[in-house]
């Protein structure tokens, strides 16, 4: 079988890998650098380093929302749940990428 790598399971790196395994008869190989999908959506408070020695930066911070309605943020084929406001936090955006990453079963692929 065919190996494709990807760097990041940030949004991009999810719908990357979702859409290799889609192909057939190619397995992602998905190299994260954290130790969870989200990438961006991270919301991370502390500065410094992390545990391997690495910069701590987020973009986000602690009272985020975002700036597009999750209907035009959300994958075409995988909408955000249905109800409640247009313009979410990162948590709702980290949530649906965690849940995509679940529901494709792209946590397999992920190093």
């Amino acid at each position: 079988m065919k190996r494709i790598g990807v760097i990041g399971a940030g949004a991009g790196g999810l719908c990357a890998a979702r859409h290799i395994l889609a192909a057939g008869n190619i397995q992602p190989v998905v190299w994260e650098q954290s130790d969870r999908v989200g990438g961006t959506w991270v919301y991370n408070p502390n500065t410094g380093q992390d545990k391997n020695g690495l910069p701590i930066f987020s973009s986000m911070y602690k009272n985020l929302k975002t700036n597009l309605p999750k209907e035009v943020m959300a994958f075409p084929d995988s909408p955000f749940p249905e109800g409640g406001k247009s313009y979410v936090s990162h948590k709702g955006v980290l949530s649906y990428l965690e849940d995509y990453c679940k529901h494709y079963q792209l946590y397999p692929h992920i190093k």
